[in-house]
């Protein structure tokens, strides 16, 4: 594994802050101050909670407590690593000491608050909002972050067939999903990539069913959503149980979700529109007589966090890239009766894509 590796993952590192040196020579202002500390991961390997950045087109500076310095020196490779005990005026010392007159900021990490502290320590500089300046470079998914995506995906392979023997009448939906969570934990996980989705019955038709006291009973659909998180990155899927008999109409509007995910699936290549992908999925429920019974988006985003850009729905305006990986996950919900979704994750290749969870089975009901 890659980012095991110090050796193995500072190229990567090293070439994730260059691309950002080469983006933030084009910006009108002389540094960027980076707060979110996914973003700090992303271009450090830091996996500490508190810490700051500083990067120019030329440099870059990271900077965190005494709780945590000897573990950036330990993870941090090619940044001047700096120690201090209050942020902001290390922050304001270091802008004096490189002579930044301008700086960009990450606004939907910062609060109101502190902006009005920066205005108030960073004297004679000026401050610039920006918006998704690494998120934006995140899209994009190199090697070790796909590595990474591909192992948490053959947890759950491997752990699936138990999820097939605990999903039967008589379990606790929130059991199997304690069950499931510690499995992936004995197999290296860190943990669950989110509160797992248990939802058999009418509460299959709750798109986020979260794992509740409910008893699964004969003749009910059970929609499993869950996912690992492991290096900082996650797995997302979703697959549909059926339990003893289960009635026609929800064999069918699973028929339908399965064409639809598999439409929207063979769609995917680099240069189509996101909303196009979207549009494959919803087509196939719609023309399926259920088009009002899908209301969200058919994927999004996924990497260091669950749900990040690129967002795959009607309303998106994002063109499919090589090195995107977002899932693909139509459904249909029936209040009152059932419903059912199936998720992929998929990794945008030269050509077409490729399915990350293909060894995940469909299984007919």
């Amino acid at each position: 594994m890659i980012l095991e590796s110090k050796e193995r993952s500072a190229p990567f590192y090293t070439a994730r802050r260059k691309l950002l040196a080469e983006r933030l020579s084009g910006e009108p202002f002389d540094a960027f101050l980076i707060t979110e500390m996914v973003n700090i991961r992303y271009l450090t390997g830091f996996s500490g909670t508190s810490a700051t950045m500083l990067a120019t087109a030329d440099d870059s500076w990271f900077l965190t407590d005494s709780r945590y310095i000897t573990q950036a020196h330990d993870q941090v490779m090619g940044v001047n690593v700096r120690e201090y005990k209050e942020r902001l005026e290390a922050v304001a010392g270091l802008l004096k000491e490189r002579g930044v007159k301008s700086l960009g900021f990450e606004s939907r990490q910062t609060s109101f608050s502190t902006v009005e502290d920066m205005r108030e320590k960073f004297k004679g500089v000026s401050l610039a909002p920006t918006k998704k300046i690494v998120e934006s470079q995140r899209l994009i998914k190199d090697e070790p972050e796909i590595e990474a995506m591909r192992s948490l995906i053959g947890m759950l392979v491997k752990v699936y067939p138990e999820a097939i023997n605990l999903i039967r009448p008589g379990a606790v939906e929130r059991d199997v999903a304690v069950e499931l969570e510690y499995r992936l934990k004995k197999l290296g996980a860190d943990g669950a990539a989110f509160d797992f989705i248990v939802a058999s019955g009418e509460r299959s038709a709750l798109p986020h069913g979260v794992a509740s006291g409910k008893v699964i009973d004969d003749g009910d659909m059970v929609i499993l959503d869950w996912g690992a998180k492991g290096w900082g990155y996650h797995s997302d899927n979703t697959r549909v149980f059926g339990v003893g008999k289960v009635s026609a109409q929800l064999k069918d509007i699973y028929k339908v979700v399965l064409e639809a995910n598999q439409a929207a699936i063979d769609s995917v290549k680099p240069g189509v529109a996101l909303k196009d992908v979207d549009g494959a999925a919803r087509k196939v429920i719609k023309d399926a007589g259920y088009g009002d019974y899908f209301g969200h988006g058919t994927g999004h985003g996924v990497g260091l966090f669950i749900h990040e850009d690129p967002k795959v729905s009607w309303t998106s305006e994002s063109m499919a890239k090589a090195g995107m990986v977002f899932t693909v996950e139509p459904g249909v919900y029936l209040p009152g009766e059932g419903g059912a979704r199936v998720e992929d994750m998929v990794h945008v290749t030269d050509e077409s894509c490729e399915v990350l969870s293909q060894s995940l089975p469909k299984d007919d009901l």
